[in-house]
């Protein structure tokens, strides 16, 4: 497979490249070296006059509380917030909430409904399509009144639901959703 010519790795150097006359390209130890000289002596380094005389005395971003450096100026400690120690303070705060709110949620209906009819029409219009799945596939010799009879339960319970729907809207419904 030959090197496509846009690829880095096929062995010859990008042009500019800096080639030895008649030799191999620099190893990568020999560019770093380069790079590392022309960096130089960092030993008479100073930030001020590196900075520039307008430079800002303060880090103008957030440092960690740990990190020591002068240039950081910190605000004063002043407890806000969660800052507190107070677990008994917060037990008490709670206290005074609940008393003052005092809710109490109402008990929940039954679940199944107070109408009896309406609670069969749904085990029916469920529970008979489940049946006669289980029946199909561990009892196929199952005898045909049986199958029926399901269907006719499975009928009777869908009809029973769609009489029992409303057939007209509340007068404050207009359709348009959920109020809030």
């Amino acid at each position: 497979m030959a090197p496509r010519p846009d690829d880095p790795d096929d062995g010859v150097p990008p042009q500019g490249a800096d080639v030895p006359d008649g030799g191999d390209p620099p190893s990568d130890e020999d560019v770093w070296q380069g790079i590392v000289a022309q960096l130089g002596d960092l030993d008479g380094f100073d930030e001020k006059t590196a900075a520039g005389p307008d430079a800002p005395a303060a880090l103008d971003f957030p440092v960690a509380p740990w990190v020591p450096d002068a240039r950081v100026v910190r605000p004063a400690p002043d407890l806000s917030g969660r800052d507190w120690e107070g677990s008994a303070q917060f037990d008490d705060a709670e206290a005074t909430v609940d008393a003052e709110e005092h809710f109490v949620p109402p008990d929940p209906g039954p679940v199944l409904g107070g109408d009896p009819l309406l609670t069969m029409a749904w085990i029916a219009a469920v529970g008979m399509p489940l049946f006669l799945l289980i029946v199909v596939i561990f009892w196929p010799t199952a005898p045909a009144a049986l199958i029926q009879a399901a269907a006719v339960v499975f009928v009777l319970g869908v009809g029973v639901l769609l009489w029992r729907m409303p057939n007209r809207r509340d007068p404050g419904d207009d359709g348009t959703g959920a109020v809030v």
